[in-house]
């Protein structure tokens, strides 16, 4: 499987830190060349000559474009499109500022398309084929108090991706999501990985019932797999990878006699 991915270039959004660092690390274990694009560099031990680095900001109408002519120029072309990057502040409706709101739904869901669309129009003019996954969450089916525009702008994002799997299908060009549940960065990240308190984490890990936080490779993994041959026929869809927490009133259990 080391090489599975030998030939293929993919561009990861959020690629420094947290889940976008596992993707980075997992498609160059893979053996694909990859450009990782986030506000900072990825770590060094992450480096070597199949990753290329794009620092920018993904509500930045500009970047698209750059981050496609980016991956050309350095390594050929460019397959695969991983959107990773988000913004999530914490913020009740009642006291959130506009220009927060605005921030969230530019990161996740405008800077989202854009790199869809110039990644889908590299493909198109290259005879087609691609793939395209990006990255929700559980809170899109059960939110949180305090995180509405994290939830509404990942709903949002898995709307586009259906729509992107119907316009580009003909292209033969796939659009899915991967949608994690709780994932512990810490080792991952080197942005805000404590921002969760001890209790917090307990309490998350206790609605999980297969009884563990997910790690980022768990969804570095799930990502893979559909960039990979074995996903061929799979388009439009959102992929759990949450330990089961979805999958009904799990914590209800605990409170039997």
């Amino acid at each position: 499987m080391a090489g599975r991915f030998e030939g293929t270039v993919a561009a990861v959004t959020g690629g420094a830190n947290g889940i976008g660092r596992a993707v980075v690390q997992a498609f160059l274990g893979a053996g694909a060349d990859v450009l990782c694009i986030d506000l900072v560099d990825p770590p060094a031990d992450v480096a070597g000559p199949h990753l290329a680095a794009l620092r920018g900001d993904v509500a930045d109408a500009a970047l698209a474009d750059r981050a496609v002519a980016e991956a050309v120029a350095r390594f050929g072309r460019l397959d695969v499109l991983v959107n990773d990057a988000a913004a999530y502040p914490d913020a009740a409706i009642l006291d959130m500022e506009p220009d927060a709101w605005r921030r969230v739904f530019d990161v996740n869901v405008t800077g989202p398309f854009m790199l869809c669309r110039a990644f889908a129009r590299h493909r198109v003019e290259s005879g087609g084929g691609g793939r395209i996954v990006s990255i929700s969450t559980g809170s899109t089916r059960s939110p949180r108090p305090a995180g509405a525009a994290y939830a509404a702008s990942k709903a949002a994002l898995e709307t586009l991706s259906r729509v992107l799997a119907m316009e580009l299908g003909p292209h033969g060009i796939t659009a899915n999501v991967v949608s994690p549940g709780y994932v512990d960065v810490r080792g991952w990240s080197d942005r805000h990985p404590d921002r969760a308190t001890p209790e917090l984490r307990e309490a998350l890990v206790r609605s999980i019932p297969l009884g563990r936080a997910g790690d980022p490779r768990d969804i570095a993994e799930a990502v893979l797999f559909l960039c990979s041959d074995a996903a061929a026929h799979i388009s439009g869809a959102v992929v759990d990878v949450d330990g089961g927490s979805l999958a009904g009133r799990y914590t209800l259990a605990q409170e039997r006699p």
